[in-house]
């Protein structure tokens, strides 16, 4: 039975999940390591800061202490930056002690150098929790879901047990979820399309218009498949929710942080200065270097992805991104 789950997480979608999670009746903790977040929420009487009109009532627990969040979960939900799930392991393996408490991930990236997913590190830091870790993906806005608009979402793992009562307790509007074996897949879709994303972005910054995209994103979902097909994923995972779902939302819409900060990048800015302008995490920018190794590790041919990574790496023109399409200079 789920009757209490920790949010580690309390940005926009953590907090968004963790509302979801209470309307469900459960009883929820979040933790946030940013302890400036978490002030300002409790001085602001429970608002957050970047989702209009919503509000953390007293039944909620928050708190920045990780032990004090996780004591007697029935369900724990990562839901923070890719580049500290390791460390946010190592610190609960002596809290949990080993008890095999379900993991739902929602952190999307790779680890540089291992290409391990999200998941896979859970799992490698934490043993007990083996094949007790789902992954959570799909095209999902977190701003969207919290206005209600209904969201369809993957959930991948290896419990099919787990999968399906998992299924079964968080369906509720505005979400309903697919069930997938196929974890790795889920978490790679939902690593590469961020970068995708990014190419989406960079388009627009030059001024290019909805032709192009088109074509950029046909063509980086073919190169998407190459790569996930390299690391023993699914060509079905590719084009589900978690693939080609996932990186039209994110490729096309205008307040995807990602393509956001492709765009800013596109208009000529380096990438410091892009990142100050979009000011919150953009997981694409954890990813462009875990991809390209994939890439050349492999020797694969993805020449679109391979120009996102000159541009966003080495500081190349954003021009190289219509030239790898098979476009020439007037």
């Amino acid at each position: 039975m789920l009757n209490k789950v920790t949010v580690l997480g309390a940005g926009v979608w953590g907090s968004v999940i963790a509302r979801h999670m209470h309307n469900l009746g459960m009883q929820v903790s979040v933790w946030e390591y940013s302890k400036d977040l978490l002030d300002t929420i409790k001085a602001n009487s429970g608002a957050h800061p970047n989702i209009p009109n919503f509000k953390f009532d007293n039944t909620y627990i928050l708190t920045n202490d990780l032990k004090t969040a996780v004591e007697g979960a029935d369900l724990l939900v990562f839901v923070f930056s890719s580049k500290a799930v390791r460390s946010v392991c190592q610190q609960l393996k002596t809290i949990l002690n080993g008890k095999a408490v379900p993991v739902l991930n929602a952190t999307k990236g790779l680890e540089d150098k291992t290409f391990k997913t999200m998941s896979e590190i859970i799992e490698e830091e934490l043993p007990f929790l083996k094949n007790k870790v789902v992954a959570f993906s799909g095209p999902s806005f977190a701003l969207e879901v919290a206005k209600g608009i209904p969201t369809k979402i993957t959930l991948a793992g290896y419990d099919e047990d787990l999968l399906k009562e998992l299924q079964n307790k968080l369906t509720k509007k505005p979400l309903c979820f697919e069930l997938s074996k196929d974890r790795r897949g889920a978490e790679y879709g939902g690593a590469i399309k961020n970068v995708v994303a990014i190419g989406c972005g960079i388009l627009d910054g030059i001024g290019e218009g909805a032709n192009t995209k088109a074509a950029l994103l046909t063509e980086a979902m073919q190169e998407m498949s190459k790569i996930m097909l390299s690391q023993g994923c699914t060509l079905y995972t590719v084009y589900s929710l978690c693939g080609l779902g996932d990186a039209i939302l994110t490729g096309m819409s205008a307040i995807s942080r990602n393509r956001r900060l492709g765009e800013k990048l596109g208009q000529g800015l380096d990438l410091e200065e892009a990142k100050k302008q979009v000011g919150t995490i953009a997981e694409g920018l954890n990813s462009v270097q875990s991809v390209q190794d994939i890439i050349n590790k492999n020797n694969l041919n993805c020449p679109v992805i391979n120009a996102i990574w000159e541009i966003v790496v080495q500081g190349k023109p954003a021009n190289t991104l219509l030239k790898a399409l098979g476009f020439k200079d007037e």
